[in-house]
C-alpha cells in the first residue's frame, strides 16, 4: 500500500492553479485524472499532465512524499484494537510527521499546515488525527503551538493535487507490487511508470530515495518488530 501527498506554499497556489488550468485547456482533459484510467489511447495526455507536475516540482512550487507499506506485516488485532481505520490513520500520521512536518516546519517561524485528505467513508475522526499530529510535532520538534491548523476531507474530482497524487502513488504501487512484470500488463501503465521514474531522476520507483531529498521522496516504511 502506498500513501502519498503533495505540498505547496500558500504563495504558490495561484501559480499551481494557473498551470493546471493551462494543461486542462491545452489537452482538453476536463474529467478527473486517475491511475486506473490510464490507457494506451490517453497515455500522451497523462504523460503531459505529469510533465506539468515535474516542471513545478523542479522549481519547488510543489513537492511529493510517500510511504510504502507492506500490508503482510499489518497486525491490527494486536496493535489497533482490531480496528483497521486506526491503523490506516497511524500510517498517515507517520507520513505527515516524518515527511511533511520534519521538512517544512521551522521552529522559530510561524509555519502552519492546512491538510486535505482524499474523501472516504470512515468512522475515524480527523480532528483526533489533527490533535495527535500536533502533539507529535510538539514532542518531536520542540514546538509549543499547534502547527496543523485543520485536516479536511476533499473530493478528488475537484482537486488537482489529489489527481496528481493518485497517479504518482499508483505508479509506485504498480512497480512495488510487481504488476509491471506480469504478462498482460497494460503497456500504457508500464510506460507511465518508466516516465515518472525518469522525470524523478530515479532508476526504479521501488527503492527508497535519499533521505534528505524533498522534491520527490519514496520511503519504504519498516514496521518495528515487537
Amino acid at each position: 500500500m502506498v500513501l502519498g501527498g503533495l505540498i505547496t506554499p500558500a504563495s504558490h497556489t495561484e501559480k499551481f492553479d494557473a498551470t493546471m488550468q493551462k494543461y486542462r485547456d491545452e489537452q482538453k482533459m476536463f474529467a478527473e485524472l486517475k491511475w486506473a484510467k490510464i490507457s494506451n489511447q490517453k497515455i500522451a495526455e497523462y504523460k503531459r499532465f505529469i510533465e506539468y507536475f515535474f516542471a513545478l516540482n523542479n522549481t519547488d512550487v510543489i513537492h511529493f512524499h510517500c510511504i510504502v507499506l507492506d500490508t503482510h506485516q499489518f497486525n491490527h488485532k494486536k496493535y489497533n484494537d482490531g480496528n483497521k481505520e486506526i491503523g490506516f490513520y497511524k500510517f498517515y500520521y507517520q507520513l505527515l510527521l516524518n515527511c511533511f512536518a520534519k521538512n517544512y516546519l521551522r521552529k522559530n517561524e510561524d509555519d502552519k499546515f492546512i491538510i486535505y485528505l482524499d474523501q472516504r467513508t470512515t468512522s475515524y475522526s480527523l480532528n483526533d488525527l489533527k490533535d495527535i499530529l500536533n502533539n507529535g510535532i510538539k514532542k518531536k520538534f520542540g514546538m509549543t503551538d499547534n502547527r496543523a491548523v485543520s485536516i479536511q476531507p476533499v473530493n478528488s474530482k475537484k482537486c488537482e493535487t489529489m489527481q496528481i497524487n493518485d497517479i504518482l502513488i499508483g505508479a509506485i504501487g504498480y512497480q512495488k507490487n510487481g504488476y509491471h512484470l506480469l504478462s498482460g500488463s497494460k503497456k500504457s501503465k508500464i510506460e507511465m511508470c518508466e516516465y515518472i521514474a525518469k522525470e524523478a531522476g530515479v532508476v526504479s520507483l521501488q527503492n527508497n530515495t535519499a533521505w534528505g531529498r524533498v522534491r520527490f521522496k519514496i520511503w519504504n516504511f519498516q514496521l518495528q518488530k515487537r
